[in-house]
């Protein structure tokens, strides 16, 4: 249980990663805001920094549910030429944000200190022993090189193991297994058909996501899973149809068993119908995760709002049912 969580890859979103300050450089034009702070992250401003008089800075991970945490990756960064690091830190964890429990040196009530980095560039894990059980991680500095700034990972696995990649972005959902209610086609030209198996997460090229014919709220983009499967987490994306912004902002889930019989996916405690928050662009990924899971063969993705047009490329993250 030591795969890495997805801040890195981006299965962590950015909503998911906070912090208590954020650095404004260069007479506050150049942000580096907390959702920079993914290992190896590329670029000019290419990870999180805590603001100068941020006293106690700290900078969080929403998992979103609770998971098993087994260690944490650090890394530091240049800023300005110059290299900026944490060179230790403290671990806390919460299961619902507000109230937290600091990670203690075994056996007492001494809050560990972790050894950090020691440049800016080379990654230093640390893992935990025993592993953290929780939703919420927090990372709290404690001596950094001139400021705090920091690029991260989680690594660590799900409670019950069950939210692997089903296959929509490896290719193992073949191409048959994706269908949907209409398509639509760019100035009416075949080759320019944004067909249900694009709908594939990350897929790059001109035309590289399902779009349907129709804008309204009968339209779906159906996965056969062929066996029954247990779906515990959606990913979303959007796209750009020759430079449009195009996603979709909220959505239902429907499921079968038979492909003919449908239930829409409910919201336990409202008694109605589950609306999930979609995206606000064309390319961030945006996970939600379903809890309670849905056990069936056939999942069913119905738009419920949308920008542009209703486009899609997604993800679906469970297991095959008898596990």
């Amino acid at each position: 249980c030591s795969g890495p969580l997805g801040i890195e890859g981006g299965i962590v979103s950015n909503q998911q990663i906070t912090a208590s300050s954020t650095h404004r450089a260069l007479f506050g034009l150049q942000k580096w805001y907390p959702y920079y702070a993914r290992l190896n992250k590329k670029g000019l401003v290419n990870a999180w920094t805590a603001a100068e008089n941020d006293r106690w800075p700290w900078i969080q991970i929403n998992l979103q549910k609770k998971m098993r945490v087994t260690g944490v990756i650090t890394q530091g960064a240049k800023r300005l030429g110059s290299p900026e690091y944490v060179k230790s830190y403290k671990i806390a964890y919460s299961n619902d944000g507000k109230s937290w429990t600091m990670y203690k040196v075994k056996g007492t009530k001494e809050d560990m200190v972790f050894r950090g980095n020691v440049d800016n560039n080379t990654p230093y894990a640390n893992s935990f022993t025993p592993p953290i059980k929780s939703q919420y991680i927090r990372l709290y500095p404690q001596v950094c090189r001139r400021h705090c700034t920091l690029r991260m990972e989680l690594l660590g696995c799900e409670l019950t193991g069950c939210s692997e990649p089903l296959g929509m972005k490896s290719g193992h959902i073949q191409d048959f297994q994706i269908t949907a209610s209409s398509v639509f086609r760019t100035l009416n030209m075949d080759m320019f058909a944004w067909e249900p198996r694009k709908a594939r997460l990350d897929k790059q090229g001109k035309v590289n996501a399902w779009t349907s014919g129709h804008n309204d709220q009968s339209q779906w983009l159906q996965v056969d899973l062929l066996v029954p499967t247990k779906i515990t987490g959606i990913i979303t994306q959007g796209a750009k149809d020759f430079g449009h912004v195009q996603f979709v902002g909220s959505y239902k889930l429907a499921y079968s068993n038979d492909g003919e019989h449908w239930k829409i996916y409910q919201d336990e405690k409202q008694k109605k119908d589950k609306v999930f928050q979609g995206n606000f662009d064309n390319d961030t990924h945006r996970k939600n995760v379903i809890d309670p899971p849905i056990r069936a063969r056939h999942v069913r993705i119905l738009p419920w709002s949308w920008y542009g047009r209703i486009t899609l490329r997604s993800e679906l993250l469970g297991c095959t049912a008898e596990n």
